[in-house]
């Protein structure tokens, strides 16, 4: 009998630590911090609207860039509250992100849902490229799709 205690004791565990495994990596803590100190430039020019795709599944975010330039430098902002590094946006389709890596004024990654809880994740329904050197937004279509 103690043995199917001690297999009981050990499934618990890895089923938690599964679980947890669910959710993403979550952002460097000083990326975060740094990122939650940022508000959303609301008072920045509206520019063009760029032709980028932003296609999320899960905590998956693809950029798809179908503009004749790349972009360096930016900042992408999720619905108004979520920041995150654009890094370079090359023209193409291999630019992959990670929604835990967005990060809100409260220092909390952007709500992508889990397996046991889908119900927590938030559609992407704006995303817009901000150059913090020129103060312009620039919009993106965003779309969430099944990948």
């Amino acid at each position: 009998m103690p043995r199917f205690g001690s297999y009981t004791l050990l499934a618990l565990i890895l089923s938690f630590a599964g679980c947890a495994a669910l959710t993403g990596p979550s952002a460097d803590p000083r990326v975060a911090a740094e990122l939650s100190k940022r508000a959303y430039p609301v008072d920045a020019k509206l520019g063009a609207d760029l032709d980028i795709l932003v296609l999320t599944d899960g905590t998956n975010l693809q950029l798809i860039n179908r503009t004749a330039r790349s972009y360096h430098g930016m900042q992408l902002w999720l619905n108004q509250q979520w920041v995150g590094q654009a890094g370079t946006v090359a023209i193409g389709t291999g630019n992959q992100r990670d929604l835990n890596q967005f990060i809100n004024r409260f220092g909390e990654p952007y709500p992508s849902g889990s397996l046991l809880q889908p119900e927590k994740a938030i559609p992407v329904v704006l995303a817009e490229l901000y150059d913090p050197g020129a103060n312009i937004r620039h919009r993106l279509v965003a779309r969430r799709t099944g990948l």
